[in-house]
């Protein structure tokens, strides 16, 4: 028996990467998972993201655990996109236990730089706050929820002689500081 028999994890960024790795894990220690992905790109992000494939590449290596799994592609962007997500995953498992806000992008030199400052921002901060504010009323006593930072927190954002310098890559450093903050309120 695993350390979350008979649980229900909500996992944003599930396609790939460490979002898939965490749907992974926790499967395999008995979970059952609600797998959500963007599934498209963002225009100012200069990096393919994941593809609806493989968010079905997560489902079938889910499913190969013994788990179960319910896959949606939303946008953590867009707070009703994420809720009807969640919605989806209580019809078919009854509960929540687990939230683990994963999406996240970086928008290093992104292009137009003021818009993609705002897609990473939106994406790393608002999507985490999303993810947690839809997922909160239905969570036990006792619910977990993981919110993925980085060390970009404690880095210095900008310097006096570039203040203006690639403002979708401060906008990382900036979203995972301000969550450092949202998540120890």
């Amino acid at each position: 028996m695993g350390r979350v028999q008979g649980k229900v994890a909500f996992i944003t960024g599930a396609a790939r990467g460490q979002g898939r790795s965490h749907a992974l894990r926790l499967a395999e220690e008995g979970a059952d998972i609600i797998a959500v992905d963007l599934c498209k790109d963002v225009e100012t992000i200069g990096y393919k993201m994941a593809t609806p494939e493989d968010l079905e590449e997560t489902a079938e290596l889910v499913k190969k655990t013994g788990r179960g799994i319910l896959t949606a592609q939303a946008d953590v962007r867009e707070a009703g996109e994420l809720k009807q997500a969640l919605e989806q995953g209580l019809a078919e498992f009854g509960k929540v236990d687990i939230v683990v806000a994963q999406a996240g992008i970086a928008g290093m030199k992104g292009q137009p730089p003021l818009r993609a400052w705002s897609d990473v921002v939106d994406t790393n901060l608002v999507g985490t706050i999303n993810a947690v504010q839809a997922a909160l009323p239905h969570l036990p006593e006792g619910g977990s929820i993981i919110a993925t930072g980085s060390t970009a927190a404690l880095m210095v954002i900008g310097t006096i002689d570039d203040p203006g310098k690639d403002p979708g890559g401060h906008a990382y450093m900036y979203a995972k500081q301000a969550l450092s903050q949202y998540i120890h309120e």
